[in-house]
């Protein structure tokens, strides 16, 4: 009985760890993520291991994204593959997609939700508000601190 209650408090004790100091929240304007998917894209497919298998899907191949972070510096946030964007539209719908299969074509912004199962967004960059970064243990570099 008291190994299970000490399991118990172990687990809770690093459930809540990982749920307050795990994922960090990042800004994109378009006008940032515009310039550098032009700039700096390389359309290529990517593999993705899954539960026996390997996936391939189309990467933009960005090692880093220009954004702004929580205290208003502008950073370089160096990406893994759960980098997750939320794309806010200008009548308020939220888009959500993985940060490497988020790509510019022709003026529209295309990504997918699921690397597994596909589900291809894709958002008229001149009806994008504004991006949400999610990043999970993020790895940043500050380019320019706020004033």
């Amino acid at each position: 009985m008291f190994q299970y209650r000490k399991l118990i408090q172990s687990t809770i004790i690093i459930s809540l760890l990982l749920l307050v100091s795990g994922c960090s929240y990042y800004i994109l304007t378009p006008e940032i993520l515009v310039n550098q998917l032009e700039t700096e894209q390389t359309i290529a497919p990517d593999l993705y291991f899954q539960q026996f298998s390997l996936v391939d899907y189309p990467s933009n191949n960005l090692e880093k994204i220009k954004c702004i972070d929580k205290n208003g510096n502008l950073v370089w946030l160096y990406p893994d593959k759960n980098t997750e964007f939320t794309v806010i539209t200008k009548d308020s719908h939220k888009v959500k997609v993985y940060f490497d299969t988020m790509i510019l074509q022709n003026d529209t912004l295309f990504g997918l939700r699921s690397r597994l199962l596909g589900g291809l967004r894709s958002i008229p960059i001149s009806n994008v508000e504004n991006v949400i970064i999610k990043a999970e243990f993020p790895k940043t570099r500050i380019i320019k601190k706020a004033l």
